[in-house]
C-alpha cells in the first residue's frame, strides 16, 4: 500500500498539472471500489463538473485535491490505485474508474486493479470523518514530547503503535520498519518502554519519511507518481525485504518475523529487544 511518502509523492507531482485547471465532465466505470462500495456518482458529478481546481494536498494517506467553490475530493490509493494526468487521446488503462476531464485536452485518470482504493466528493474534505480521525502528521505535527507522552500510555507493540493511523497519519509497514532500525529499538518492544527513545524515534521517522520523499517513494510493482513514473528509494531501504542479507551496521543478518500477515524486518543485533 502506497505510504506517506509515495501519497506526498504523488500530490507534488499532480499539482503543476492539475492547479488552476477546470472540470470539463466526469466519468466512472461503475465498478465498486473499497468494501464492494459503489461510488455516488451524482454527488461527484455536482461537486466537479465546472469546478476549478485551486489546491492538492496530502492528510495521511489520502489525496484532498481542493475546489475554489470550497468542495472537494477525496482520493485513497488502496493497494494499487494510480492517480495520473494523461492526453485525452491516450488510451486508458484497464482498470480506470475514475476519469476528470480537464481543459487543455487532459485527463485526471484513478485507476485501480484490486479497487482497494476510494474517491469521494465532499463539501468540506476536512470534516469527513477518516480525516477527523487520524493522529498528528510525522513531519510536520510531531516531536519528541509529544510522542512519548503518547507511548507512555500503550503496552501494545511499537511497530503495531506506529502503523495506527488514529496515532500518526500516514506511517505503513516498510517506513516503520526502517525507522524502528534507525532508532535501534526491537519491533515488538512494548510502546511504554521505547518513550526513552522518543526524540530519536521521531528523528528516525523523519529522517526515513524524507529520504523516500526525496526519492519519490519505493516502487516494488504498481506505485507510479502523477507522471507515470516509478519511485526510486527501493536501493535507500536498510532492512526491509532484505531477509537473509547482511546489516549495513553491523554486518549481522537482516531477519524477518510475521505479524498479523505483515512481514517485519529487522537486525536483531541493533535492535535488541
Amino acid at each position: 500500500m502506497p505510504e506517506l511518502p509515495e501519497v506526498e509523492t504523488v500530490v507534488r507531482t499532480l499539482r503543476p498539472q492539475i492547479v488552476g485547471q477546470s472540470i470539463r465532465s466526469l466519468w466512472t466505470s461503475g465498478h465498486s471500489l473499497r468494501m464492494a462500495r459503489k461510488l455516488d456518482k451524482r454527488r461527484l458529478q455536482e461537486a466537479c463538473i465546472g469546478a476549478t481546481i485551486c489546491a492538492v494536498r496530502r492528510r495521511g494517506k489520502y489525496i484532498l485535491i481542493d475546489f475554489e467553490s470550497g468542495s472537494g475530493v477525496l482520493v485513497h490509493l488502496g493497494m494499487t490505485g494510480r492517480l495520473t494526468v494523461a492526453d485525452e487521446g491516450k488510451e486508458r488503462l484497464k482498470h480506470t474508474h475514475v476519469v476528470w476531464r480537464l481543459v487543455r485536452e487532459r485527463e485526471l485518470r484513478f485507476v485501480d486493479a484490486r479497487r482497494f482504493g476510494w474517491v469521494q466528493a465532499s463539501s468540506g474534505t476536512d470534516q469527513l470523518p477518516e480525516i477527523r480521525a487520524l493522529g498528528p502528521d510525522p513531519l510536520t505535527e510531531l516531536d519528541g514530547g509529544k510522542l512519548g507522552a503518547m507511548l507512555a500510555s500503550s503496552r501494545a507493540p511499537i511497530k503495531t503503535f506506529l502503523l495506527d493511523q488514529h496515532r500518526l497519519a500516514g506511517l505503513g509497514n516498510i517506513y516503520v520498519c526502517e525507522a524502528l532500525f534507525r532508532a535501534r529499538i526491537h519491533p515488538r518492544t512494548e510502546a511504554c518502554r521505547a518513550r526513552g527513545k522518543a526524540e530519536a524515534l521521531v528523528s528516525a521517522i523523519q529522517e526515513t519519511l524524507e529520504i523516500g520523499i526525496a526519492n519519490c517513494g519505493t516502487s516494488f510493482r504498481d506505485f507510479v507518481d502523477a507522471t507515470g513514473a516509478p519511485g526510486k528509494n527501493i536501493d535507500a531501504l536498510l532492512v526491509y525485504a532484505r531477509e537473509g542479507e547482511k546489516c549495513m551496521a553491523c554486518n549481522g543478518l537482516v531477519r524477518r518475523i510475521v505479524d498479523a500477515g505483515r512481514s517485519t524486518f529487522y537486525c536483531a543485533s541493533c535492535q535488541r529487544r
